[in-house]
């Protein structure tokens, strides 16, 4: 399900920012909102400017670094209005958020992209941090919905699949019925 109307995502971007509880930076920001692609980055750019510019998410300087928060004003304005968005796509993605947001804090950034090639579409997945690549996927699939949806888990699911990637290359496939 994705959102194109300006009100719901505007109410969207405030709701995670107010449920994340602490200032990021645009990119962060950019990234949650857009993982499940409940929000494009087009309409979550034009969005957030509105937002800055109604002074419902202020920018905030730490340690030099420019970064952003839901001001009071926003809180009161998502307060009101935040039962207008389904509650799944709320709790899908607040928990994907929180997610990227613990993967991002372990100094790890992940990359998940579908693009159209020789009839089909290429999955291309990986998780990386400061230094090196930790893992690199690419596969081919033939619909796009079933590429979307391989997208939105890798997204959601990143560190998960990443651990049962190693566990399945080691052996040690117990860690796959654990969990």
């Amino acid at each position: 399900m994705e959102l194109t109307n300006k009100f719901e995502i505007k109410v969207f971007i405030l709701y995670l920012l107010k449920n994340i509880g602490e200032a990021l930076d645009i990119t962060t920001i950019g990234e949650v909102v857009v993982q499940d692609a409940f929000v494009n980055y087009f309409d979550f750019s034009v969005c957030f400017s509105d937002l800055l510019e109604s002074r419902q998410v202020e920018e905030v300087e730490e340690n030099g670094e420019k970064l952003y928060a839901i001001s009071e004003e926003g809180i009161l304005s998502v307060d009101e209005v935040e039962s207008a968005l389904y509650a799944g796509v709320k709790e899908k993605a607040l928990r994907s958020a929180q997610r990227l947001i613990a993967l991002k804090r372990g100094g790890n950034r992940i990359n998940c992209e579908v693009s159209p090639c020789d009839r089909g579409y290429m999955l291309s997945a990986s998780i990386t941090d400061k230094e090196k690549t930790l893992l690199r996927l690419d596969t081919y699939v033939t619909d796009e919905d079933y590429a979307k949806q391989m997208q939105a888990n890798f997204n959601e699911r990143a560190d998960i699949i990443y651990k049962g990637a190693m566990a399945l290359l080691s052996g040690d496939i117990n860690f796959i019925f654990d969990e």
